[in-house]
């Protein structure tokens, strides 16, 4: 079975990119994933789509933990997935300095903690109703939903390059997004991901497959540019890391 996504990142307005998800509904993509750094806002857009199309999964790629609260992320997130029914997946991500600080206003710091903090408040808040929350870096003295959303636990994916973060998502995530990166990295990432999956308070269940989405591929002998679009070797590949051994798949 192929599971092939398209990501929009920018270049294309707000209506171009409902349009380009409705067409990928059409051909038969499993899923549409939406950046968010200048190209609009991507719940809104995600919103649209999800008005637009009955089939295709759609998903955040990425949240910037920074640039948006734990609780208005949960909103957003619960708000996409009641117009999708219950189609939609929250990827997250710390995003980057040269983005945070110079482009928002803000200032860059502990990265890995405030990622952990707010997945862990976005998903109580959703199963809940209402958080408060005392962390190291997010303090939330109590905030609570004035709607049911359509699930109390959305998929929340992670996005990662480093070993660190690889790891993070294995215990705290249900996916992980990587971007530019080359099939051998793919299968180092699977081996941190698998080692972060092994310390989760609730493992899964052996021989389960811990999802990942990779954009932008790489391939050795061409340089940094993206993949050739007349290369099909890795057209419709999904890496499937299995926690139990750390090993990558690629379903077909």
């Amino acid at each position: 079975m192929k599971r092939l996504g398209i990501s929009i990142s920018g270049g294309l307005g707000p209506a171009e990119a409902v349009e380009c998800v409705q067409l990928a509904e059409e051909l038969g993509y499993e899923s549409a994933w939406m950046a968010e750094g200048h190209g609009g806002d991507q719940f809104s857009i995600l919103t649209a789509c999800a008005l637009s199309t009955q089939r295709i999964r759609l998903g955040t790629s990425i949240t910037s933990v920074y640039v948006r609260t734990a609780p208005t992320i949960a909103m957003a997130a619960a708000c996409v997935d009641h117009f999708s029914n219950g189609r939609f997946v929250l990827g997250v991500g710390s995003s980057h300095k040269v983005q945070v600080e110079p482009e928002h206003g803000l200032e860059f710091t502990k990265p890995v903690t405030r990622l952990r903090e707010t997945v862990d408040v976005v998903r109580r808040l959703l199963k809940d109703g209402r958080v408060s929350y005392q962390g190291e870096v997010v303090k939330i003295e109590g905030f609570d939903l004035w709607f049911q959303p359509l699930r109390d636990e959305i998929p929340i994916y992670v996005a990662a390059v480093r070993p660190r973060m690889l790891e993070i998502t294995g215990e705290i995530a249900q996916g992980a997004l990587l971007t530019w990166c080359t099939l051998d990295h793919a299968a180092t990432a699977a081996h941190h991901v698998a080692q972060g999956a092994a310390g989760r308070e609730r493992p899964q269940r052996r021989g389960s497959r811990f999802p990942g989405v990779l954009r932008g591929f790489r391939q050795p002998g061409h340089g940094s540019g993206l993949l050739p679009a007349s290369d099909r070797q890795l057209r419709g590949q999904v890496p499937q890391v299995s926690p139990a051994d750390g090993r990558i798949r690629f379903r077909r």
